[in-house]
């Protein structure tokens, strides 16, 4: 994947700009229409690079910003024809800078409606997959972890401590417990639902592999889901949104949820803490381990750049 990224700069940055860009090994085509930019007012920069240049290019408004406000917005190309530079073009990195995958995380992790439906949802759907049958519950487990957008504000919260940004911490953390909340009881309704129709009974629950993988993990339980911690944000910090499904099922986040709602609705004081002690777990794997790969990605990738955002 590479890059288009138009800026619009002030009238006074905007010669300094392109001899830095003019300098940027990565950037194949650059344009400028002098006086375009009316909100805000300026210069309109049009840059066509490499993604392996991205961070370069987007330190050059990260500098201009000191003469006034800028505006930039950067897509994806999916296909980059440079005739002096196709081999360049074609050995391209995949690495997505902070300003798209941070914006991802927000997207997805924000609340709204659609956040919290799918989280009542996904909780409900989690829920019934631990209630059936083997085949039935690892095809309704995958679904409720892809369902709901469980993993995204958790992911959000620990880009938002490496960041240091007490703003974006304080955005997540409401994300996370009031999503959580909902996913809980998503999956509470479902089983007073269940247990109505007589489909939810203590036996089901002893029987259910589901509920032993989250109340009595073994260490390849843990493997998987550090295994899915890692490559959740390896992933969100890369152009390979296509495959995040796959990390998504490797946590317990969503069923952990569902079984903490499983002990409000039965009164198990136990089942209650069982379930809330994975959700901690997985959550805190994906916080510190995520964190550790966004580290390694801002000292090895971006080289320490601070986003525009």
């Amino acid at each position: 994947m590479h890059h288009t990224v138009d800026m619009v700069l002030p009238e006074a940055s905007t010669d300094e700009a392109v001899t830095a860009l003019r300098k940027i090994d990565g950037v194949l085509s650059l344009s400028v229409q002098y006086g375009a930019g009316l909100e805000p007012p300026g210069d309109v920069v049009t840059v066509h690079a490499l993604n392996r240049s991205i961070d370069a290019v987007l330190e050059v408004p990260s500098q201009a910003q000191h003469h006034g406000p800028v505006s930039v917005a950067t897509s994806g190309i999916a296909s980059l024809v440079a005739t002096a530079a196709q081999q360049a073009i074609d050995d391209d990195a995949d690495e997505s800078p902070w300003e798209e995958f941070e914006r991802d995380l927000r997207h997805h992790g924000r609340l709204s409606v659609n956040y919290l439906a799918l989280m009542v949802l996904g909780g409900a759907i989690g829920v019934a997959g631990l209630l059936s049958p083997p085949v039935p519950q690892a095809l309704a487990l995958a679904a409720s972890a892809v369902l709901a957008p469980a993993f995204e504000p958790v992911a959000k919260l620990g880009v938002a401590l490496v960041r240091r940004s007490g703003y974006a911490i304080r955005r997540a953390l409401v994300s996370v417990v009031v999503g959580y909340v909902l996913l809980i009881a998503g999956g509470a309704l479902a089983f007073v639902v269940l247990r109505a129709l007589g489909l939810a009974s203590t036996k089901t629950l002893a029987s259910s592999e589901g509920m032993h993988m989250i109340i009595d993990p073994t260490a390849a339980d843990w493997l998987v889901a550090a295994g899915g911690a890692i490559a959740g944000l390896v992933i969100v910090t890369s152009f390979r949104e296509a495959v995040l499904a796959g990390a998504l099922i490797a946590l317990a986040l969503v069923p952990a949820a569902g079984v903490a709602g499983i002990g409000i609705v039965s009164g198990d004081l136990g089942l209650i803490w069982e379930g809330l002690q994975r959700l901690l777990a997985d959550a805190a794997l994906v916080i510190v381990l995520g964190g550790v790969v966004v580290i390694a990605k801002d000292r090895l990738v971006h080289r320490g750049r601070k986003p525009l955002i």
